[in-house]
C-alpha cells in the first residue's frame, strides 16, 4: 500500500508492526482491559471493546494525515529507520520469542476490521471473557497457514496444546500451568479468532454464519451510542458503564470511620448516572477529529457534573488574547452558583465535612478583622467567566516545555475585594505561611499585589529567584499570573494582533460546538512542536543518558537510547511545516457530554 502523498514510498511494514503488536500481546493474556470488536459479532454482554472497523481504511488515512506524513517523510528517516530497528528487535522479536507469535505475519493480513473485546463473566467470581477478532478478507488460505505455523512454533518452544472442536471447527487450544485452558485460536473462512470462553467463541461463529443471536449491537445503550458517537470512526474505544458502576458502587467501603457512607455518596455525586463512556479518532481530508463521550443523561447531572454545568454563552477568545500564544481556554462557569450547589451537596451527602468546610471558611481573615466575611468578598464576588492563557517558553530548556507565561482571568463584581480576600488565604496556613503577605506593588502606571511565595534557584546561572503570584485588576476580571512582563502587558492593553482574528479560528470552533457553547480552547501545535523539538534536539544527550536509565529487563536489557537517537529528529521549523493548531469544545445532549477536539489540516501539507 502506498502512502497517501507519498506516491514513490511505501508505508513502512514496521510501523504498521507496532500498531498490531499491542493489539496482538493483548490477546494473550489472561485478562485484559480492553481492544478492538465487531458488534455484529461481539455478545450483547460485552463490557470493553476497541476497535478498528477497517484496518485497511484507517491506515490509508493515517498515511494522510499530519503524523502520518512526518512519520514517512524524507526528514524523519534516519529516526524513523533507528526506531523502527530498535522496536521490531526489542519488542516484536521479544514477543515471538515468548508467546510464539510472529506479528508481522498476522498484521500482514489484516484488511478489514480488527477488534478486541471483554465481555462480563456469566456468574459472580469468575474472569472476564477476551475476544480477539482480525478480519483477513480473501486471505483465507495465507491466515491457515500462518494459523498452523502459530501451533508448530507453540509445540516447539515446549507449550502444550490440544485440539479442540468449537461449533464444527477445529480450534487450537493453549493449555496453562493449571492444566487448564487459557487461549483457543482458529478461523471461520476469512476471519481470525481468538478467546478465552470456547462458548463465546461458539457465538461468535454463530452469528458470522448468520444462525446467532444476541449481537453487541442489538445491545441498546451500544447501538444508540455507535449510531451518535461511533460510526465513521478510523478507531474507537467504548465501555458500558451501566454493566460495571452498580457493583463498583455497592462494593464500595462504608466510610463509617468518616462519618459518611461512601455508596450513598457516589449515587449523591450522580456516579451511578453514567452509562457508557467512549472515545473516537478519524482522520478526513480537513483535519483529525478526536472526541470523548460521557453518556450521562440530562436528567441524571445533578450531582458533581450538575455542579460544573456551564452557559451556553460567548466562550471566544476575547480581544485581548494574542496571537502569538501557545494556549488558551475559556470556561462560562457561574462559579458563585457553583459554590452554592456544591455547599448543599456536601451538606446532603456529609454533614460532618460540610460543617467543617464552613467553619474554616469562616475563620479566613478573623486573624486581622473580625468582622471580615470571606464568604462575601470573595465567593459572592466570583462571576461566570474564567480565562486562561499561555505564551510560548522564553528558553529551549526541557523544563520549560509547555511552562511558558500563564495569565488567569476570573471576573468578578469587584475584582479589588476579591484580592483582599485571596490575601486572607494565608491565615489558617501553618507557620511561616500564616504570616506570607500580600504586598503592593508598581508593575509600570499600575498598582498590583504580590505574594512573595518562595526562592527556587535558577537552573542556568544558579542564582536564587523570588518566586511570586502577582495579582491585578482589569475591566472587571481579576487578573493574575506569575511573570511580570505577561501581566503589565495585559494591563497595559496593548494587544495589535488578536487570537481572534486568527485565520480559519472561526471555521475550526464551528467543528467542536462554535464558539458559543461556554468551553473553548486552542493550543498552537506548530509552536508547541517547534519548541519540542528544539528542546529534544539541543538536549538530546540529557534525554538519552535518563533514557538509557529506565529499566529494560523486558527487552532483553537493551537500553531504549540505543533505538531512539533524538539527535536525528528533524529540526523544529521541518516539524511545523506538519502541523497548525488544535482547537476544543464540549457539546451537550440529552444523552451526554462531547468532549471535541479538531487539528485543521496544515495547508503545506500534501493531500
Amino acid at each position: 500500500m502506498k502512502a497517501v502523498g507519498f506516491p514513490d514510498r511505501d508505508f513502512s511494514p514496521k510501523m504498521k508492526k507496532i500498531v498490531l503488536s499491542g493489539l496482538t500481546t493483548l490477546a494473550l493474556l489472561p485478562s485484559l482491559t480492553a481492544a478492538p470488536a465487531l458488534e455484529t459479532l461481539l455478545p450483547a454482554e460485552t463490557v470493553a471493546v476497541v476497535a478498528v472497523p477497517d484496518y485497511a481504511g484507517a491506515e490509508k488515512n493515517f498515511n494522510a494525515g499530519a503524523i502520518g506524513q512526518l512519520w514517512n517523510s524524507k526528514e524523519m528517516k534516519a529516526f524513523r529507520e533507528k526506531f523502527e530497528d530498535g522496536f521490531t528487535d526489542n519488542v516484536l522479536g521479544r514477543i515471538e520469542k515468548q508467546y510464539g507469535i510472529d506479528v508481522e505475519a498476522f498484521e500482514e493480513l489484516a484488511a478489514g476490521p480488527v477488534a478486541f473485546g471483554l465481555v462480563a463473566p456469566s456468574a459472580a467470581g469468575q474472569e472476564p471473557g477476551a475476544l480477539f477478532l482480525m478480519d483477513a478478507g480473501k486471505k483465507t488460505f495465507t491466515l491457515g497457514r500462518v494459523i498452523s505455523r502459530l501451533e508448530r512454533d507453540w509445540k516447539k518452544t515446549g507449550r502444550k496444546t490440544s485440539r479442540t472442536t468449537i461449533g464444527k471447527i477445529k480450534f487450537t487450544t493453549l493449555i496453562g500451568a493449571s492444566e487448564r485452558p487459557v487461549l483457543h485460536v482458529g478461523r471461520d473462512k476469512g476471519l481470525f479468532l481468538a478467546g478465552s470462553d470456547a462458548g463465546l467463541l461458539e457465538g461468535v461463529l454463530a452469528r458470522n454464519n448468520g444462525k446467532g443471536e444476541g449481537a453487541l449491537a442489538a445491545n441498546g445503550g451500544f447501538a444508540a451510542d455507535n449510531v451518535a458517537v461511533l460510526k465513521g470512526a478510523d478507531a474507537y474505544i467504548w465501555a458500558n458503564l451501566s454493566a460495571v458502576l452498580p457493583q463498583l458502587i455497592n462494593n464500595a467501603p462504608d466510610g463509617a470511620e468518616l462519618g459518611i457512607n461512601v455508596g450513598e455518596m457516589l449515587n449523591s455525586l450522580g456516579v451511578d448516572g453514567f452509562q457508557s463512556i467512549a472515545s473516537t479518532f478519524r482522520e478526513q481530508e480537513d483535519g483529525a477529529y478526536f472526541d470523548v463521550f460521557l453518556g450521562l443523561p440530562e436528567a441524571k447531572r445533578t450531582g458533581l457534573l450538575g455542579l460544573m454545568e456551564t452557559k451556553k454563552t460567548d466562550s471566544a477568545p476575547p480581544a485581548f488574547v494574542p496571537a502569538n500564544v501557545e494556549l488558551f481556554q475559556r470556561w462560562r462557569l457561574d462559579m458563585a452558583a457553583t459554590w452554592g450547589n456544591l455547599e448543599k451537596l456536601l451538606t446532603d451527602i456529609a454533614p460532618d465535612i460540610a460543617s467543617m468546610v464552613e467553619f474554616t471558611v469562616g475563620l479566613l481573615g478573623k486573624d486581622k478583622d473580625q468582622n471580615f466575611d470571606f464568604k462575601k468578598s470573595f465567593f459572592e464576588n466570583l462571576g461566570d467567566d474564567i480565562i486562561v492563557y499561555q505564551l510560548p517558553p522564553e528558553t529551549k530548556q526541557l523544563d520549560t516545555v509547555g511552562a511558558g507565561p500563564v495569565l488567569i482571568l476570573v471576573k468578578a463584581t469587584n475584582p479589588d475585594e476579591l484580592i483582599k480576600a485571596i490575601g486572607a488565604v494565608p491565615g489558617i496556613l501553618p507557620p511561616p505561611l500564616n504570616e506570607t503577605p500580600l504586598l503592593p506593588r508598581r508593575l509600570g502606571d499600575h498598582t498590583v499585589y504580590s505574594f512573595g511565595l518562595m526562592e527556587i534557584p535558577d537552573p542556568t546561572t544558579g542564582e536564587m529567584i523570588k518566586m511570586e503570584v502577582l495579582f491585578g485588576g482589569k475591566d472587571g476580571y481579576l487578573v493574575a499570573g506569575t511573570n511580570p512582563k505577561l501581566l503589565q502587558a495585559h494591563l497595559d492593553g496593548n494587544t495589535a494582533n488578536p487570537l481572534n482574528a486568527h485565520a480559519g479560528l472561526t471555521e475550526a470552533a464551528a467543528k467542536v460546538g462554535g464558539l458559543q457553547s461556554g468551553v473553548f480552547g486552542f493550543q498552537n501545535d506548530r509552536s508547541v512542536m517547534q519548541h519540542a523539538a528544539g528542546s529534544l534536539k539541543d538536549n538530546a544527550d540529557m534525554l538519552e543518558a535518563a533514557l538509557s536509565m529506565i529499566p529494560t529487563d523486558d527487552l532483553g536489557g537493551v537500553a531504549l537510547s540505543d533505538w531512539m537517537d533524538l539527535s536525528l529528529l528533524p529540526t523544529g521549523a521541518v516539524l511545523g511545516r506538519y502541523f497548525d493548531f488544535t482547537v476544543y469544545g464540549v457539546a451537550n445532549d440529552a444523552r451526554g457530554i462531547t468532549l471535541k477536539y479538531f487539528s485543521p489540516r496544515s495547508a503545506s501539507l500534501k493531500r
